[in-house]
C-alpha cells in the first residue's frame, strides 16, 4: 500500500485510507509523459453506510478541492489546479422505494453530484434494490 494508506485484511486484502483521514490522495507521476486517455481498474468494498454525493453540512460542493463524494475520484493536475476526469460513488442502497440523500442519484432520492463532476460518474451500492 502507498505510505499514506493502510493495509486492510477484511473482507479482502486491499489498501484504503486511514480511518482518521476523511479523504486522501494517491499521486501517480507520469514522469513527463503526455497522455490523452486514462485507463485503470478499481475494486471497492462497502463498509458501513456510504453517502454517495451527500451534501456536507447541507452545502453542495462547488470546489474540486473539497470533500464531495464517498468513493473514488480521478483527477489530473496539482492541488489548486485539479481537473475532474471520473468519479465512482458508493451509495447507501440502490432501493428506489427509499428516498434518502445518501443514496445514488439514480434512485430518485440521492443528492446530485457537484456541477464540475457533470455526468462523468457512476454510483452503486453493495445493498441491492428490490
Amino acid at each position: 500500500c502507498p505510505d499514506s494508506w493502510q493495509s486492510i485484511t477484511s473482507p479482502r486484502s486491499s489498501c484504503g485510507r486511514k480511518s482518521n483521514v476523511p479523504c486522501d490522495s494517491l499521486n501517480i507521476p507520469t514522469s513527463g509523459a503526455s497522455y490523452q486517455t486514462v485507463c485503470g481498474t478499481f475494486r471497492g468494498y462497502q463498509v458501513g453506510s456510504p453517502d454517495a454525493f451527500r451534501k456536507l453540512n447541507n452545502t453542495i460542493a462547488t470546489n474540486i478541492e473539497t470533500y464531495y463524494v464517498d468513493g473514488v475520484t480521478v483527477t489530473y493536475g496539482s492541488p489548486g489546479n485539479r481537473h475532474h476526469v471520473f468519479t465512482y460513488a458508493a451509495g447507501l442502497t440502490e432501493r428506489t422505494d427509499i428516498v434518502h440523500y445518501e443514496t445514488c442519484p439514480c434512485t430518485g432520492g440521492g443528492s446530485l453530484p457537484p456541477q464540475f463532476v457533470g455526468s462523468d460518474y457512476y454510483c452503486e451500492s453493495g445493498n441491492p434494490g428490490p
